[in-house]
């Protein structure tokens, strides 16, 4: 094994001092499987190329001394980052559609110079998933950026289909049920690829969902198996009937929010559906979520159902960092503290086969954030981050207007405000 490993790491004995080479010394590395443990690791050409007890620091210019450090994959969040800039201002959101609806993508407006963006990459966030908010039956596609900085960013996806059940329509439950169940019909055997572009789904109908050719190829990718169907619901009987037409129609799942999953929590983890939610939605927003509840998560969690979670609390793209609060909620609820950390890390990564990153681990992309303490607490601060083995500038709106307005004391006011 010795020889196995100097072999790997010959070449790079030969090359040293590369630019793009960083040894990250004695840092707590959070490894799967195993939670934090101190080691060395030698990132290169933007990957991980080593994880050891020690490296030998001649082998790197670039050494950041992490003793006390804790260090963890890039946080991946789920968000509208890069694609809403002010809420308010409709121009600034690109996350809706009234032309299409499962096949929108929104990733192609993505603006990697978004003030959103910089704050969270200060924060730990080194990727997100795109989140769609179309108008029709479907909000979109979900997809996958890294937020680094410049122009050009790694993209995968499509990841999943987002669709809502439950009080979100005016139809009946039943018929949003059937509707679906003879969409997926009329895709899976009458679908006629050349007139999709012209036709109303169900001739003679006078129902208000309108389906291009982009949309109907985006289902049948979800009736293919090669993504699956991601569905916002509450109401634990809900979750009940979108399970069963899951299993019925042969199709991948993933439930979001499911705020009244605990009822049926041991239905989730036998069906093997992984469920996206924020631990911290105690509160009913609607009917269908009467019996919110923090126990939520942990009962989930006990069943054995995989866990990625988010930050939602009204709170906006801007705050989407937050996810690593939600974490350290569900910790104080009763999840374990290597599986919350997973939430936000590996787990995004594992429920929709996003490849390379999530883990700290040799060949994956060197997307890494180093901590100046448990990145689970209140009050902890990121020192560096890295995407694809690239160190970030950490520079962001909120610092500098902290810096102007309370370093430039002996000018007045109307001269900090320039």
């Amino acid at each position: 094994m010795r020889l196995i490993r100097f072999l790997i790491l010959f070449p790079f004995f030969l090359f040293p001092h590369a630019d793009d080479m960083y040894l990250l010394k004695g840092g707590n590395v959070f490894l799967p499987d195993v939670g934090f443990v101190k080691k060395d690791i030698l990132v290169d050409e933007g990957l991980i190329i080593s994880i050891e007890d020690e490296i030998d620091s001649s082998i790197s210019e670039n050494v950041i001394n992490s003793d006390g450090k804790y260090i963890t994959p890039g946080l991946i969040v789920f968000s509208a980052l890069g694609l809403i800039e002010i809420g308010a201002l409709p121009e600034t959101i690109d996350i809706r559609s009234e032309t299409y609806n499962a096949g929108f993508d929104p990733s192609d407006a993505f603006n990697p110079f978004s003030q959103a963006i910089r704050l969270n990459r200060s924060k730990g966030v080194t990727s997100t998933v795109n989140i769609p908010s179309a108008s029709g039956y479907f909000a979109g596609l979900l997809s996958y950026t890294k937020i680094n900085n410049g122009l050009k960013q790694k993209k995968q996806g499509p990841l999943g289909l987002l669709t809502s059940y439950g009080q979100s329509y005016d139809d009946s439950r039943a018929a949003n049920l059937m509707f679906i169940e003879d969409l997926f019909f009329y895709v899976r055997n009458g679908y006629d690829s050349t007139k999709a572009d012209q036709i109303q789904f169900f001739y003679g109908t006078d129902n208000e969902y309108r389906f291009t050719k982009r949309d109907l190829e985006a289902i049948k990718k979800v009736i293919n198996k090669e993504m699956p169907l991601v569905v916002r619901v509450n109401k634990a009987t809900d979750i009940l009937k979108v399970l069963e037409m899951a299993k019925s129609e042969n199709i991948n799942l993933v439930l979001w929010e499911a705020n009244e999953g605990h009822m049926v929590a041991e239905e989730i983890s036998k069906a093997e559906v992984p469920v996206i939610m924020d631990p911290l939605n105690n509160i009913p927003g609607s009917f269908d979520s009467l019996n919110a509840t923090y126990e939520n998560v942990s009962r989930l969690h006990n069943a054995g159902v995989k866990l990625a979670f988010y930050y939602d609390q009204s709170s906006g793209a801007h705050n989407a960092y937050l996810a690593t609060q939600s974490a350290g909620n569900a910790v104080a609820l009763g999840v374990s503290y290597n599986e919350a950390l997973a939430s936000v890390t590996s787990n995004p990564a594992e429920i929709f086969d996003i490849k390379n990153v999530g883990v700290i681990a040799i060949g994956y992309d060197a997307d890494l954030t180093i901590w100046d303490n448990d990145p689970l607490e209140l009050m902890t601060q990121v020192e560096t981050v890295f995407i694809d083995g690239s160190k970030q500038d950490l520079s962001n709106r909120y610092d500098e207007l902290t810096e102007r307005y309370t370093k430039e004391e002996e000018l007045p006011n109307s001269y900090r405000s320039r």
